[in-house]
């Protein structure tokens, strides 16, 4: 969590100090803790879990402590739009087979990790899958669709929609850095139709097509080795489908994929290499999904960072 939420002088301060949780850095540091304020570790892992069961049952459970109930308007997060849609988005490191088909990253698949299996084995965090949630506000979703239903209309999806998507979350460093986004200048192209396919009485079907690419324009004599110097880039076809029910009057359906390639050089905070770096174009998939609500994760911010919605044009202007 951000370290301006765990000093807020609200509940949710008081949480987060009393449970013993320090901080998550950009650099991946972070801490695990049993409820009871026992600390098992830097990084999830089996490990920590195996702590966690052996440790007593008294230290398994919360350490005690009154924390005051959260009062409308008086959590320093931000809250998901209201009636708007939050989507669950899946962010993955893949390869190429000799026949081109998609599968699992391995440690010959990255110069830069000169072969240290062990290594690979304990950043295998940097391969995902990374999540993360975009936000859409009710007008926005509602104008997926046209006023007047035709099977096959279609309808060029709305800039704060599409540019939110490719500047926000079609990120690739999303996998190694927190809040990591595209400025608007790195935004080469982005556009999205929606396509009616199905009207009944109780839903209304869309599919999405689409294209992506944000970076450097990909040069294949510049991209031969990790750290060389093609500059970052990402590109890739969209498709989804929408549902939206009739009678709940809501979005039942939201599923969009992008399977992008990415290239050049990854760079980390001081613009050096990252063992991530690959040469060539390599895939990294990009899904999203609707969120049920079905858990409170489902509720964190874009970007994992209350401060990427409010102070950096989420929204728009």
């Amino acid at each position: 969590m951000p370290t301006w939420v765990l000093r807020a002088k609200n509940p949710e301060g008081e949480f987060l100090r009393l449970c013993g949780c320090q901080w998550v850095t950009s650099s991946g540091y972070m801490d695990c803790v049993s409820a009871g304020g026992k600390h098992l570790g830097h990084f999830p892992s089996a490990k920590v879990l195996d702590k966690f069961r052996k440790l007593p049952e008294e230290q398994r459970k919360p350490g005690g402590g009154v924390i005051a109930d959260l009062k409308p308007g008086e959590s320093v997060l931000p809250e998901p739009p209201k009636n708007g849609v939050v989507l669950k988005v899946h962010t993955r490191a893949m390869a190429r087979d000799q026949k081109g088909a998609l599968r699992t990253v391995k440690v010959e698949d990255y110069p830069l990790w000169k072969g240290n299996a062990k290594s690979f084995t304990e950043t295998n965090h940097y391969f995902g899958p990374n999540t993360d949630y975009m936000w859409i506000t009710e007008s926005e979703w509602r104008s997926l669709f046209p006023e007047k239903l035709a099977k096959g209309q279609k309808r060029e999806v709305g800039r704060a929609i599409v540019d939110r998507l490719a500047i926000f979350h079609l990120m690739p460093r999303r996998l190694t850095s927190e809040g990591a986004s595209w400025s608007k200048s790195q935004l080469k192209k982005a556009h999205l139709t929606s396509i009616v396919e199905e009207i009944t009485t109780s839903k209304v079907r869309l599919r999405l097509v689409g294209f992506a690419h944000l970076g450097s324009t990909y040069n294949e004599s510049q991209a031969t080795t990790p750290n060389g110097p093609l500059a970052f880039g990402y590109e890739a076809p969209l498709h989804g489908r929408v549902e939206f029910d009739r009678k709940k009057d809501a979005i039942t359906r939201f599923d969009l994929f992008a399977l992008g390639d990415v290239w050049g050089r990854w760079g980390d905070a001081n613009n050096k290499s990252q063992t991530v770096e690959r040469p060539g174009r390599n895939p990294i998939p990009i899904a999203f999904e609707l969120a049920t609500g079905a858990s409170p994760t489902e509720r964190i911010p874009p970007g994992g960072n209350g401060s990427y919605v409010q102070k950096t044009g989420y929204f728009g202007k």
